[in-house]
């Protein structure tokens, strides 16, 4: 049972030129230790609850990031154990979180549902209501602003009358009543998502006197927030800021994370002012911030300590690490990087980076989610995820670019390379799960989608709409990419029909099937009437003819002479990898599976640019946005240049490669039994030993793999449950 009296403090809500606290509210209710109580809530944005005094929240930043007009999540609690006989106190405090949001590049600041925080929320009591928000009180708490891209502000004077406010017996006589709030329109749904939670306390690997206060690095990129513990002077401000490159050693850079507002300085920066009573400790509460590096100012010489600052990891719990390892440094280092920025880009929603964005961008996460699963089993948070893209999904069937949204993504920032996220994830997630359910629950929006797209179709056949191979290597910082929008759209385009056509055999909707079939048949031969010379693609680029022999344009023994062809593009090229991000999802595949795996790991791996080694010079600890020499050059200037974001997961298929080519493991390969995995890995220049363990559904598998001077050895050291077939 759930309540949708939604309540709040006031009509007004903090921007970033005016300051409205975040709202505390509390009631009691008598009740009995020997019943079943529980709790159920909906907080907008985000929200704490406590039950007399005890904070029970299960996630940090809960609920979940959604549109509220579009899905409302509930979180239930048993509350019982905290109940005790006779009186009883329950708090809750609300930030922004999604809900309310001053970044203008996205139209946030012009939801319709914007408005301050509020909240429902129903105590049961068995059966029976005891409690709704209607009975609680209000008054303003020490978060005088939080936004979840911009950051905190917390006056800690501001606690003096608030000591044990979510207490029973705490006099609340001053505080004020409750107003009634618009319930949004969102359908409400009991939450079901993954936990976000702390993985990691980190200290500081160095401490750096900057130009302006002094810099904690933490060593490597991470997500999260940095604890503050300090004995401070009643009324002294301490500023934290957030930021993932230093210029000249001691220069905090935050232009490559800030979008949208002419100042860097409201952007992941956190403010406590400081009660002067003892030792103090702050943690932001509704907030996050991608960061390897922490500024403070405002501090006094003897007051910095090793422990002034500590950064605390934030991540989806999604329990154990599967683990890739071999003997070639560069690629456990590659691997590396590639978890680290997938982890710090899953904070409920996989997020494009975790500082400057933190959006939902649906090409991002449509191809990383192999790479994803094969790394740790995060099929629910996407499976939730896909429940958001399916309510954004427009009534003519076109899907926005990033997910929540509150309307913007439909004129700029989705086409075909995007809108694939509606197939992808779910075949992906049936692949390595077999849950058919995934399948059927995205169904309708599939075909939805794939009567759209026909609509795009041109008279001459072509469609072109959208973003393309976008960060593409060639095209550097003023051009977004430079294969044509009308090669990746129609290649796109097929592939989205073909995988498609698959999900409708394996849920028997066989007429859905035959329009797939059909519409891949007329894509691919328009394309080919087009776009295709004997076995090349006329346009001259890399991604191109990857892409095109990716989805079967060439068959037979012209697919042999496309590889080829390919290859001499790379030669053309100076022997270096010239894509964009589609094109870096199938160029290394496509070169293991035509017999060029070691030039595949030579372009990956070399000391040339661009390479991901290159990153690895550069002292990268996450994958970066973009291969461009402009972009990473101007790491050595002081101004800084123009930068990307240092923390993006979508260049990570390489470690779905390493799993699949250089350890061999091969889920599902006919995707008919999750169960059945192959393992046939190729001997490649400059990896001798392998080692993975892969873990799904209360199985384990754990291989080592080495290649002596003629033989490839296969060791099964551990199976619980999988049906293991080895082809060496």
């Amino acid at each position: 049972m759930i309540s949708t009296k939604f309540v709040c403090a006031s009509e007004e809500y903090g921007t970033i030129k005016k300051t409205v606290p975040a709202p505390l509210f509390r009631t009691v209710f008598f009740g009995g230790q020997s019943k079943k109580y529980t709790l159920t809530i909906c907080g907008l944005g985000f929200y704490e609850v406590y039950v007399n005094g005890q904070r029970i929240t299960r996630s940090k930043l809960a609920p979940y990031i959604s549109n509220p007009d579009d899905l409302l999540y509930y979180d239930t609690y048993d509350v019982s154990e905290y109940i005790q006989e006779g009186e009883n106190a329950v708090g809750v405090m609300l930030g922004n979180g999604f809900l309310n949001s001053d970044t203008t590049v996205w139209d946030f600041d012009k939801a319709e549902f914007r408005s301050a925080p509020k909240f429902a929320l129903c105590v049961q009591e068995n059966d029976t209501f005891v409690l709704d928000a209607t009975a609680f009180k209000t008054a303003d708490s020490p978060i005088l602003f939080n936004d979840l891209r911009l950051g905190e502000r917390y006056d800690a004077r501001k606690e003096k009358g608030l000591e044990n406010w979510c207490c029973v017996g705490y006099d609340d006589s001053h505080w004020a009543n409750v107003r009634p709030a618009k319930t949004p329109f969102g359908k409400p749904v009991l939450a079901s998502v993954t936990p976000i939670i702390e993985t990691e306390r980190k200290k500081a690997v160095k401490i750096i006197s900057g130009d302006d206060g002094y810099i904690f690095d933490f060593g490597e990129n991470i997500s999260g927030v940095a604890v503050l513990k300090i004995r401070g002077e009643c009324g002294q401000t301490v500023r934290m800021e957030y930021g993932e490159v230093l210029l000249e050693g001691k220069i905090l850079y935050k232009k490559n994370i800030v979008c949208g507002l002419e100042s860097t300085d409201v952007w992941h920066t956190d403010y406590y002012t400081c009660k002067g009573d003892g030792e103090e400790v702050y943690q932001p509460y509704f907030t996050y911030h991608g960061f390897r590096y922490v500024q403070i100012e405002g501090i006094q010489r003897a007051q910095l300590r090793e422990d002034l600052l500590t950064a605390v990891v934030y991540c989806g719990d999604f329990g154990d690490l599967n683990t890739f390892s071999c003997d070639n440094p560069t690629v456990n280092r590659l691997q590396e990087m590639t978890v680290r920025s997938d982890y710090r880009n899953f904070i409920h929603i996989p997020t494009d980076c975790p500082h400057r964005e933190k959006n939902g961008w649906t090409a991002d996460a449509a191809i990383s989610c192999e790479q994803f699963l094969y790394n740790f089993d995060c099929s629910a948070a996407l499976e939730e995820w896909l429940k958001n893209i399916r309510y954004a999904q427009r009534d003519d069937g076109a899907f926005p670019g990033i997910v929540p949204t509150s309307g913007w993504g439909f004129e700029w920032g989705n086409g075909p390379a995007w809108d694939y996220v509606i197939v992808e994830l779910p075949y992906v997630i049936y692949k390595f799960t077999g849950n058919k359910q995934v399948l059927i629950d995205n169904a309708e929006a599939i075909y939805k989608y794939l009567l759209y797209l026909k609509t795009q179709i041109r008279e001459d056949g072509g469609i072109a709409f959208g973003l393309g191979d976008w960060c593409d290597c060639n095209a550097g910082l003023d051009v977004a990419y430079t294969t044509p929008l009308e090669i990746t759209d129609m290649l796109m385009s097929i592939e989205i029909c073909q995988k498609a056509a698959v999900i409708f055999e394996k849920i028997q909707q066989r007429e859905k099937q035959g329009v797939c079939l059909s519409l891949e048949k007329q894509i691919k031969q328009n394309f080919q009437r087009l776009h295709v010379n004997g076995y090349a693609v006329d346009a001259p680029t890399q991604t191109a003819q990857a892409k095109a022999i990716d989805v079967g344009i060439f068959d037979g023994e012209s697919k042999a002479k496309a590889v080829e062809e390919l290859v001499a593009r790379i030669h053309r090229d100076n022997d270096v990898f010239r894509v964009g991000v589609i094109g870096g999802r199938v160029l290394f595949r496509v070169l293991c599976d035509g017999g060029y795996h070691d030039l595949a790991l030579q372009l990956i791996t070399q000391d040339a640019y661009p390479s991901y080694y290159h990153w690895i010079k550069l002292g990268y600890t996450t994958l970066g946005e973009a291969f461009w020499e402009q972009y990473e050059n101007s790491l050595l200037r002081k101004d800084g240049g123009r930068l990307g974001s240092l923390n993006h997961h979508f260049w990570g298929d390489i470690s779905a490669l390493f799993y699949k080519y250089i350890l061999g493991l091969q889920i599902n390969p006919n995707m008919d039994n999750p169960n059945h995995i192959v393992i046939a890995p190729l001997k490649f220049i400059g990896v001798d030993t392998v080692k993975g363990i892969y873990k799904r559904n209360g199985k384990e598998l754990e291989i080592s793999v080495s290649h002596g001077t003629g033989k490839t050895q296969i060791d099964i050291i551990k199976n619980t449950g999988f049906n293991v077939e080895i082809i060496s």
